[in-house]
């Protein structure tokens, strides 16, 4: 491998970048969140090419807006922003990453969804690898300018931005923006936010634990009280055990003040996460996908697991028996458990057949295709009333039948995936990365939903050349939502 791959690849085992981001958008219907930018009806997706040269700087960033309509994502729509676009603060610098975490919700009210975007390279005046946040308001014309959520403790870590969620923690009806660090806390933001740069409260939410990093952040509603969950997944160290870390998981459910710390809700561990409703009873349920092998932490597998766990009116239900615990010897699950190959990479829940039962998409994004290595792969299994169904998943490769491409080594198709309805006709489309197409360049591929889910007809893939961007080592597609 070029040494490029390496770091990327090292990027998408460990989690810790957007290539396998961890965002999750708030409560929703089975179609899955749905981000309307321009206010036209239609769903719109964000996606990120974090490591992409701007104006000559290298991996400074930019992101980019596909909307929706009544045929599904359509190029010929798009926005692209970077930090040296008129009205967002900063500069397009070196090392930004600008676009390594994303989260959308209407911040400030006004009908359109926002974007709230993370820099955490990104040099804030002296502080060096402070990084930044930076919210891109939605409009009737897409977004426009941005804001910068300031960072309210500068001295106590870096990254500022290294991850993000929005939900609205209060209940007050005001989205709020949870942001990671490079520590192990996480700073809940509430609204509502101005292009004045005023915000509500902030909140300081430490792991339950001394931890060495928080990897993922969500977001979502799992008691159905109107007030979305806070889930995080964390990584402690132990001497003297064979691995080297313990990967955990933790819910703090909302309240009137916010995510509620003094009751924290154990939870597996994982790299990646989603909720959504995937059994139907308006409980959101918390997928947590693990990319570890055991030689790296005890609570990983093979080759990956995704584990999903039931919400309830007591809030995430755990306990010795989660709804799904999940591997590619699972009964059911395509395929067969083999090491490395990045299953749960990525995780998204919504409904692409119109059942009112959540899907569950996983990347495999190192899955080997014959001899093809880490080509990648995504497969979708069917939500239903007892929760994953054992039946009728389905895998999707660059080389399935209408499949746009061709399955190619080091593609990681799968490093990404998104479930959510742009074409408002009840089935969410589902969109997939391959971050490393074309040696880093990366691509999206997108299917629409239908009544018997997604299908590949009229199926899409878009690359940094259809919006007008050079094709560039960049991981383009990164860190999707919508």
């Amino acid at each position: 491998m070029r040494k490029r791959t390496l770091l990327l690849a090292t990027a998408l085992t460990t989690g810790l970048l957007t290539a396998l981001p961890a965002t999750a958008a708030t409560a929703a219907p089975a179609t899955g969140p749905t981000a309307d930018f321009n206010g036209d009806g239609y769903g719109d997706i964000a996606f990120a090419a974090p490591y992409a040269k701007v104006d000559g700087r290298g991996m400074a960033g930019y992101v980019a807006v596909i909307h929706g309509g009544a045929t599904g994502l359509d190029p010929a729509g798009h926005t692209v922003v970077s930090q040296n676009t008129d009205g967002v603060p900063g500069d397009a610098g070196a090392d930004d990453t600008f676009g390594h975490a994303l989260a959308t919700a209407d911040f400030n009210g006004d009908g359109y969804t926002d974007l709230a975007v993370g820099a955490p390279g990104d040099r804030d005046g002296t502080d060096t690898d402070g990084g930044t946040v930076t919210v891109l308001w939605g409009s009737a014309n897409g977004l426009r300018s941005g804001t910068t959520v300031k960072d309210p403790a500068v001295s106590a870590h870096n990254s500022w931005g290294n991850l993000l969620t929005a939900g609205d923690f209060d209940g007050d009806g005001k989205a709020d923006l949870a942001v990671g660090t490079d520590t192990d806390d996480v700073y809940v933001v509430r609204g509502p936010f101005t292009p004045t740069g005023t915000t509500g409260a902030i909140q300081k939410i430490s792991t339950p634990e001394p931890a060495w990093i928080v990897d993922a952040l969500g977001a979502g509603d799992t008691d159905a009280d109107g007030r979305s969950d806070l889930v995080l997944t964390y990584r402690v160290f132990t001497s003297g055990e064979e691995a080297s870390s313990w990967s955990k998981g933790v819910a703090y459910l909302g309240s009137s003040t916010g995510p509620d710390t003094s009751a924290p809700r154990a939870l597996n561990g994982g790299t990646t996460l989603a909720l959504g409703d995937i059994d139907g009873d308006g409980y959101d349920e918390i997928a947590l996908g693990n990319v570890f092998g055991k030689g790296s932490d005890h609570t990983g597998s093979l080759g990956g697991k995704v584990v999903v766990i039931r919400g309830s009116e007591g809030g995430p239900v755990n306990g010795d028996a989660p709804m799904a615990q999940l591997t590619q010897d699972s009964e059911g699950v395509p395929g067969a458990d083999e090491a490395n190959d990045g299953f749960g990479g990525s995780v998204s829940i919504g409904d692409t057949n119109g059942d009112g039962y959540g899907d569950l998409a996983i990347g495999v994004p190192f899955e080997d295709l014959g001899t093809t290595e880490d080509a990648g792969a995504a497969i979708l299994m069917n939500g239903s009333a007892t929760g994953v169904s054992r039946t009728g998943a389905r895998t999707v490769t660059q080389n399935t039948a209408g499949v746009p491409g061709t399955a190619e080594a080091i593609d990681y198709f799968g490093s990404d995936a998104l479930l959510a309805d742009v074409s408002e006709d009840g089935h969410a489309e589902f969109t997939v990365t391959a971050t490393f197409e074309d040696e880093g360049i990366g691509a999206i591929t997108a299917l629409r939903g239908s009544s018997t889910g997604p299908v590949t007809d009229g199926a899409r893939t878009f690359g940094p050349g259809s919006l007008a961007q050079t094709r560039s080592y960049g991981a383009f597609g990164a860190g999707l939502t919508g």
